[in-house]
């Protein structure tokens, strides 16, 4: 084991690394909604490209979090902190994948008839950027009331995605022709709707790390 004083040196770096990897997925989900409202392929397909990265800070954050708890066999306060970030990394990087899975969807649209993106598929995309935000912040400042507060906000995003599907499928019933596009605006819903609930899972996380209680926030 190293001294306590070296120890606190690795979590410090440890938590940096995990802050960076928070700052490319905040990044990845920013450039896949700004590609939906612009309707960009290029912007989408460069964020498809760039999850290969944060895949790879994922891997070496579990790796690091792994070797701390083979060498130091951490107990209490610092294996909780160890524990937390093993499991929040996952969460990210699912964040992560959403936001690709989302630019894919958006290269597919070029192809198809155009059509007016519905401003409510706005909203809730901007809802999940938000909620992924305000779960970094929190791991940042170690604030578990603003958790919590994040957690409540998926409650929102439920419901945008439940009147967006309703308005999706209607629009459908009205014109066929656009069924093929409406169905890929379905999925990006969809995953926007799991991003959010993947930033919940962060911030109940960062509960788990402050009060050392892991429950459900919703």
């Amino acid at each position: 084991m190293v001294p306590r004083q070296a120890f606190e040196t690795v979590l410090e770096d440890l938590h940096a690394e995990i802050v960076r990897m928070g700052a490319l997925v905040e990044t990845a989900i920013g450039n896949a909604v700004a590609a939906l409202e612009r309707m960009d392929p290029e912007l989408a397909r460069a964020t498809v490209r760039d999850d290969d990265a944060i895949d790879d800070m994922e891997h070496d954050i579990e790796r690091r979090c792994l070797e701390i708890i083979a060498r130091q066999q951490p107990v209490a306060r610092d294996l909780r902190d160890v524990a937390s970030a093993l499991k929040l990394v996952t969460d990210l990087e699912r964040i992560a994948d959403h936001a690709s899975d989302i630019s894919e969807r958006i290269i597919a649209l070029a192809g198809m008839r155009r059509i007016v993106l519905p401003h409510p598929i706005v909203t809730m995309a901007d809802q999940a950027k938000r909620m992924v935000r305000g779960a970094l912040d929190s791991y940042v400042s170690r604030d578990a009331a603003k958790a919590a507060e994040v957690a409540k906000a998926d409650d929102r995003v439920d419901e945008t995605y439940e009147r967006v599907k309703a308005d999706l499928v209607h629009l459908m019933a009205v014109d066929p022709d656009s069924v093929p596009s409406l169905v890929e605006l379905l999925f990006i819903c969809k995953y926007f709707e799991r991003i959010a609930d993947h930033a919940t899972n962060v911030a109940e996380w960062v509960v788990f790390l402050v009060e050392g209680d892991h429950r459900s926030l919703n």
